[in-house]
């Protein structure tokens, strides 16, 4: 599961046709001042109503930390700090994820290990069935 996980977080830092087409569009906006200040200020406006939809749906029913994570992603593509924040965000959120997939390996063992000696550890569909005795 954790290899999962990474493997998407690679996949997303890869960048796709989202990500080309932002760059596309933030270097057509390069061309004309008027054109960077109103790319700059959507990009503000919109960054901003994603983090505060993303604080009302902590206390309201939604995913609160994804629109928020959104919000500080599309800052990212203009401010540096916001691009340094969302790198250390995830660094933590990785560190996190294997601390937790470590723990309930980790927990799954010892339960696999406490089990009566007659069953196999591991997947329902997987384990062998004890031979049983002919008498």
């Amino acid at each position: 599961m954790s290899s999962e996980f990474h493997e998407e977080v690679e996949r997303g830092e890869q960048g796709g046709r989202v990500h080309r087409a932002v760059l596309r569009l933030r270097a057509w906006s390069e061309r004309h001042p008027a054109l960077r200040i109103l790319h700059k200020g959507i990009v503000i406006v919109l960054g901003g109503i994603l983090g505060l939809a993303g604080l009302v749906m902590l206390v309201t029913p939604g995913p609160g930390w994804l629109f928020i994570f959104l919000g500080l992603g599309v800052w990212s593509t203009e401010f540096e700090w916001a691009h340094r924040l969302n790198l250390r965000i995830k660094r933590v959120a990785l560190r996190v994820w294997r601390w937790w997939s470590n723990l309930m390996a980790e927990r799954r063992h010892r339960r696999a290990l406490a089990k009566p000696p007659r069953l196999a550890p591991g997947p329902r569909h997987l384990r062998a069935e004890p031979p049983e005795d002919a008498h």
